[in-house]
């Protein structure tokens, strides 16, 4: 049997909670650098509603909008409102797509990820958004977002998709009209 004298019982349990305080405490400072690096969008849909979208303060700083609310006025508090200009396509699922080229290309720009890599990216995601939507209004919808949201590469890289599109289309057309 193991016996322990009164001062080293209190002491034991002094020491296990002063462990519980000191790990919670660092749980909750973790916890609040985290909370600090995490905003939150708020996406308003008109009669709809609302749409909340959790993002790391980095993917957001992406749009210059946004940055220039962040650092004007936002205290990070409260939601961060997003008028998104209407569309053809759900508001939700625009803002989706924006916010994750927005997060590639933080990410690709903290973990210098090479030239070559991001433009590889950025070709399958503007491939994979110009064949999942048949009627093409998903695209112009994200291009207005990029423009309103002020995301340059997004709206560059759509420009230069839609342009590609429409003279592969013209090329077709044409090679069946001289035939």
């Amino acid at each position: 049997m193991f016996y322990l004298t009164r001062y080293q019982f209190i002491s034991l349990i002094t020491f296990v909670f002063r462990t519980a305080i000191n790990s919670e405490v660092a749980f909750n400072s973790v916890k609040n650098k985290m909370a600090a690096n995490i905003i939150t969008l708020r996406l308003c849909k008109g009669t709809e509603g609302f749409e909340d979208f959790q993002v790391e303060k980095m993917v957001a700083m992406e749009s210059e909008v946004i940055k220039n609310c962040i650092q004007d006025t936002h205290h990070g508090m409260d939601p961060l409102r997003l008028p998104l200009p209407s569309g053809h396509v759900k508001p939700g699922k625009v803002l989706k797509k924006v916010l994750e080229y927005c997060e590639y290309h933080a990410h690709a720009k903290s973990n210098s990820i090479s030239e070559d890599d991001v433009n590889i990216w950025d070709t399958e995601f503007s491939q994979n958004i110009i064949t999942a939507d048949k009627n093409r209004a998903s695209v112009c919808d994200i291009l207005k977002a990029a423009d309103f949201l002020i995301i340059d590469g997004l709206h560059n890289l759509l420009c230069i998709t839609i342009v590609n599109f429409i003279k592969n289309k013209f090329e077709e057309r044409a090679a069946i009209l001289s035939r």
